[in-house]
């Protein structure tokens, strides 16, 4: 499917207001998260992103995603404390985490004005600690996941979730094969708030239950909010609708977070080999016009639906009017703005074009 041929839900007069909320920053062995691992980098810097998400139209309030509880190695399942050592290696070290129901909290938000919680997935970097939330939030979660989560941890001493996430609370499963469900961008979708503002698609792969969020910002943009359909945006790019280009800016390589301002005048251009894109590309093996990795086959539940999925992001992302924001997109750090702000106007801010090939730095040995 070319991205001209995805047709998005016509505008019905709503839309809502994102925020994004980093809530850690963390670093995971490579060989984990991409394919063929990459040979001077041992470990991947990842962001922990939860959305914030508005309906004015239904005076409603979720989170997507809650990225890590607090008191992570203390309270974490046995299971998954097994887990974060592979040999001699520590599969994942956390070097900033910040809670998010306390962020929220912070900047005025009581949790009880939160709708629901909706998990992109079971993973312990994404469910945080819904218990600390009242009853009358509902928690959303993709297909299947009551089954293969509930009951967790203790009563199953085998769960990788808490038995305390799911406790005193209506947890709702997304049923994408109503009468009323929809088609976008060959996802399976559900109008979550009926009115055409924000749309669950299920994205298969990384986990069966896995899902994804699709935001309507303005009358002619949105945002996806991927979770880890990919754990590395050179999973996406380069490919047929975003090819590598010749050169990037240099400020946008630099670090930092990019002015929105009116530039400066150019300065001189500078040397080839400091600008060129082909110098990455030569660093890293991958078919000309393919992606740089590929996905890690045991990070994937089911390689084939996850490659599948990220086939159908590839054409989302080739889309102007849509802007894919990865759960672990380390790299759009330095381009958005975070909660308390919104992120709607992210087209009219030229973030998209800012960030996209942002992820190059963490590729090269050198500034291009």
């Amino acid at each position: 499917m070319a991205p001209g041929d995805i047709n998005l839900p016509a505008y019905q007069g709503h839309c809502v207001k994102v925020s994004a909320i980093n809530g850690a920053r963390s670093h995971m062995l490579a060989r984990m998260l991409v394919h063929p691992p990459p040979p001077d980098n041992k470990y991947l810097d990842l962001a922990g992103y939860s959305f914030l998400i508005e309906s004015s139209h239904r005076d409603q309030k979720v989170l997507f995603d809650l990225a890590f509880m607090k008191d992570l190695s203390a309270r974490m399942p046995p299971t998954l404390k097994a887990m974060l050592r592979a040999g001699d290696d520590e599969v994942m070290r956390i070097d900033e985490l910040h809670d998010i129901p306390t962020t929220v909290q912070q900047h005025g938000l009581d949790l009880a004005a939160i709708n629901a919680v909706i998990w992109s997935h079971a993973h312990i970097d994404h469910v945080g600690d819904p218990a600390v939330f009242p009853p009358s939030t509902e928690l959303v979660v993709g297909p299947g996941l009551k089954a293969r989560c509930m009951p967790g941890y203790p009563t199953d001493p085998d769960g990788f979730v808490l038995d305390s996430a799911f406790q005193g609370r209506c947890v709702r499963e997304v049923d994408f094969s109503t009468s009323s469900s929809a088609t976008i961008g060959g996802f399976a979708a559900v109008d979550f708030f009926a009115d055409g503002s924000f749309w669950l698609l299920h994205a298969p792969g990384h986990t069966e239950d896995h899902i994804g969020a699709l935001c309507r910002t303005t009358v002619d943009s949105w945002i996806l909010c991927a979770g880890d359909a990919c754990h590395s945006v050179a999973q996406l790019r380069p490919n047929h609708w975003r090819p590598l280009p010749d050169s990037v800016l240099p400020a946008n390589m630099l670090g930092g977070r990019i002015s929105t301002s009116p530039p400066p005048p150019p300065p001189p251009p500078p040397p080839p080999e400091r600008r060129g894109c082909a110098h990455v590309s030569s660093l890293v093996p991958h078919t000309d016009g393919s992606a740089f990795y590929g996905l890690a086959p045991g990070m994937a539940e089911d390689l084939q639906k996850a490659e599948e999925t990220v086939e159908k992001l590839k054409a989302l992302d080739g889309r102007d009017d849509v802007m894919i924001i990865a759960a672990h997109d380390a790299s759009l750090l330095d381009v958005l703005e975070f909660f308390p702000q919104d992120i709607n106007d992210w087209k009219a801010r030229g973030w998209a074009d800012q960030g996209r090939w942002l992820f190059l730095k963490t590729l090269a040995p050198a500034p291009l």
